[in-house]
């Protein structure tokens, strides 16, 4: 072996062995943010969850917090990039849901799970503001924004996404592909979800999208652009009539050239040197025409629409009384997989059966969805004998036959021999309400002793009567004492208010102190839990500040909070350290990692000190 050879075999070997198993090393991580907070009552906002370094397989059986304070007006929608920066490998999945808010306060965005491998993983949770009007927003330099406006100006006539339907008249549950593609003439590094469109009236599926973004070129107006698919999406029309599908939004990294002014030919985009920037790209809405199904379904019909087939099979032929049967329903086709309904099976009387196991496989790959779906019942039956399983009935709309086509399976036959176990009197015939007696043409001896009534006693002249009699008025009158007692305290909420407000503080200061203590044991990520630590604080003192002034969270602000103290002869250094503790709160939102853990005690000293002294010189 040449000396060229043997050099080129070691560093062959020292890439494989060393550098590639370094790319994939990193852990993977799962991350929740949202596009803008505080966010107004009645807007919409972005939910995400990004999975980071979960490697080609990605993740799956994401479980959300609970978000009843919100509505969930679409989603999810998801994103993938890759990434290959000095043979370090990076990947990224991203789960977008957007929310509206259902009323104004401070709410707590609790942490969302995610599977990848056999492991789980949990993202971090995050407290949300939401106030009434217009949210407070960042404003930039003048000159800036004329900058910022004049190349987004430009760009936008060389970059835009466009959403495109395959048919424009569809029935109600019959599929129809949405695509978005993203045509450009600059080079475009990376992209971003920032708004979902809204799918009122949609059940949606995305399909499977490749790593990498193929490229092709379109001519438009005259204009080549380079075109990429960025998501493909199945609708199944859940309603009839015009529906509308809301624009999309992304953002997206751009590289711009500078304008040189002293050559008069030189065009926007053709210096060599170029900086990379953010540009927001946002789709127009597209409409479809959605016509109702036809009359005359037959019974056993539940809006099934595609093309189906079903098979039902029993596990065994053969079964002794009080053990197990299973029977499968499985229905596969091309179709809405995700929302058929089971079928209605009709057991003999005397099998118990259990709410079905339902399980899916569902094909995104190609452009109709199709998959199967398995409905398994658990039946015990509990007396012997010859059993007949009617046929199963299953109903769709066949797209291509535009009909109702019926399947039904074949008779299903089972011998029942008698188990070890003795049989029930009183059997269910799996829904609660339809019990039936079996065998009543013997009945059973009654073993149990019967009640007698004495002659002559009567029951109005008993203790037992009197109490009775006397119970309802005890509970009247102590229901009349509450509601006097609820109303005095309700007609002085804010001297209930101003009462309770020191208890509402020290209990979201003891909140602050065992994430404090978390933080210094180091027991979870450090950013997070100064995040929740700053956050935690600011809410006790807002919350203080509002109950004991008796002003609504959504008037208060550091000036009106300073002012009011003032008013009460609240000494001047009481105010200056306030107002020094809520603007390092609001500024620990944007660099948390900055903090070391000595601020971050004397943080919390200080909130304690300045309720203490309030709450001192108010009384006093």
């Amino acid at each position: 072996m040449s000396m060229v050879r043997l050099i080129s075999f070691v560093l062959f070997f020292f890439s494989a062995v060393v550098l590639v198993p370094r790319a994939y090393a990193q852990d993977p991580t799962f991350e929740a943010s949202v596009d803008k907070n505080p966010v107004a009552v009645g807007d919409q906002f972005t939910l995400s969850f990004v999975l980071r370094n979960a490697g080609m397989g990605g993740g799956k059986n994401i479980k959300l917090p609970n978000l009843d304070r919100f509505h969930i007006m679409a989603g999810p929608s998801t994103s993938t990039s890759m990434q290959i920066i000095n043979g370090a490998v990076s990947t990224s999945a991203t789960y977008s849901y957007v929310l509206q808010p259902k009323d104004a306060g401070t709410f707590t965005i609790g942490a969302a799970s995610i599977e990848v491998g056999n492991k789980t993983y949990s993202s971090n949770s995050f407290t949300i503001e939401v106030v009434k009007g217009t949210p407070r927003q960042q404003t930039q330099p003048k000159a800036q924004q004329g900058a910022s406006g004049d190349i987004d100006s430009q760009l936008s006539q060389n970059i835009f996404l466009k959403a495109s339907l395959d048919r424009t008249r569809v029935l109600q549950g019959e599929q129809v592909n949405l695509v978005y593609k993203l045509y450009t003439r600059v080079p475009v590094q990376n992209y971003n979800l920032t708004k979902a469109p809204t799918m009122t009236g949609f059940w949606s599926e995305d399909a499977d999208m490749p790593k990498q973004i193929q490229l092709t070129t379109e001519t438009v107006n005259g204009i080549q652009y380079q075109v990429g698919v960025i998501k493909r999406t199945a609708l199944f029309p859940t309603q009839s009539g015009t529906l509308e599908i809301g624009p999309m939004e992304i953002t997206t990294i751009v590289t711009v050239r500078d304008r040189r002014s002293w050559d008069p030919f030189d065009s926007f985009f053709n210096d060599p040197f170029g900086r990379q920037i953010e540009h927001v790209v946002k789709g127009e809405p597209v409409r479809i025409k959605v016509d109702p199904l036809p009359p005359g379904a037959p019974a056993s019909f539940k809006g099934a629409v595609g093309k189906f087939t079903m098979n039902a099979k029993l596990d065994k032929q053969e079964a002794a009384t009080n053990e197990p049967l299973s029977l499968k329903v499985t229905i596969n086709g091309t179709g809405n997989i995700k929302v058929l309904e089971s079928p209605t099976v009709d057991f003999p009387a005397d099998f118990e059966q259990y709410t079905p196991k339902v399980s899916d496989n569902v094909n995104r790959r190609e452009t109709k969805i199709s998959g199967s779906k398995t409905f398994e019942y658990i039946l015990v039956p509990r007396y012997p004998g010859r059993k007949i399983i009617k046929p199963v009935e299953f109903s769709y709309f066949d797209v291509g036959k535009r009909e109702y086509v019926t399947l039904k399976s074949s008779e299903i036959e089972l011998n029942v021999e008698k188990g070890t176990a003795s049989p029930a009197p009183f059997v269910s015939t799996g829904r609660r309400e339809d019990v039936q007696l079996l065998s009543e043409d013997i009945r059973f001896i009654k073993v149990s002793r019967p009640s007698f009534t004495k002659q002559g006693e009567y029951l109005h002249t008993s203790g037992t009567f009197i109490a009775l009699m006397l119970l309802p008025l005890a509970g009247l009158a102590g229901v009349f004492a509450y509601t006097r007692q609820r109303q005095a305290v309700m007609s002085d909420m804010a001297g209930y208010r101003n009462k309770q407000a020191i208890k509402v503080a020290r209990k979201g200061l003891k909140n602050a102190e065992v994430i404090l203590k978390e933080i210094s044991a180091g027991k979870a990520s450090s950013s997070e839990k100064k995040l929740q630590f700053y956050s935690e604080v600011a809410r006790s003192i807002w919350k203080y500040l509002g109950d004991k002034l008796n002003i609504q969270q959504a008037d208060l602000s550091i000036d009106g909070a300073v002012t009011e103290l003032e008013k009460r002869s609240v000494n001047g250094e009481i105010s200056t350290s306030l107002r020094s503790l809520l603007e390092s709160c609001e500024m620990a939102r944007f660099a948390p990692t900055s903090l070391s853990d000595e601020m971050i005690r004397r943080t919390y000293d200080s909130a304690s000190k300045i309720i203490v002294d309030i709450e001192r010189t108010l009384r006093s």
